[in-house]
């Protein structure tokens, strides 16, 4: 096999093997935190990571300020109730040692015998490759509503990430 090839091969491989640790990461966050493994959730963030999770709330900065949110009163009462983050297939960027990810966030709860569909957001997550592995830098979420902020999320990040159209 010619070297260019076999640098090709790997350059490819090391790229998926990136794709597939932030899919992971990213994914890892709502089962952890609707099973109130606040630990384990808030580890997904970089110890200074920002979670921006509402276009007119004040955004959770640092590790132990998601890891406080996902134990606080609010949440604690979601997951008591019966609720499911679920975070749709991503859209994953890779320049180095950052990525920025696209995704869908649906939050359904419970009510009665039924779970109902409560919160649709566009969501970016900003991420960072620290050692061997990635942590959250940044997610931004942005509810899909008549307020437009969610649309202008994906707006803004679809064409700096896919300037030449999908690969």
């Amino acid at each position: 096999m010619n070297e260019p090839l076999v640098e090709e091969l790997l350059a490819r491989v090391g790229r998926l093997e990136d794709e597939a640790a932030i899919r992971r990461l990213i994914l890892l966050y709502g089962p952890a935190a609707d099973g109130g493994l606040t630990s384990l959730a808030s580890s997904v963030w970089l110890e200074d990571g920002v979670y921006d999770w509402d276009a007119d709330g004040v955004p959770h900065v640092g590790s132990a300020a998601v890891d406080e949110m996902l134990k606080a009163p609010g949440h604690q009462g979601l997951i008591a109730h019966g609720v499911a983050h679920f975070g749709g297939p991503l859209l994953v960027e890779v320049e180095g040692d950052r990525a920025t990810a696209l995704n869908y966030s649906l939050v359904m709860r419970r009510e009665g015998d039924r779970f109902f569909l409560w919160r649709v957001s566009a969501v970016r997550w900003d991420v960072e490759r620290v050692g061997s592995g990635w942590r959250v830098r940044r997610r931004t979420n942005r509810m899909l509503n008549e307020s437009g902020v969610g649309r202008e999320l994906f707006a803004a990040t679809l064409p700096d990430l896919f300037a030449e159209g999908p690969k």
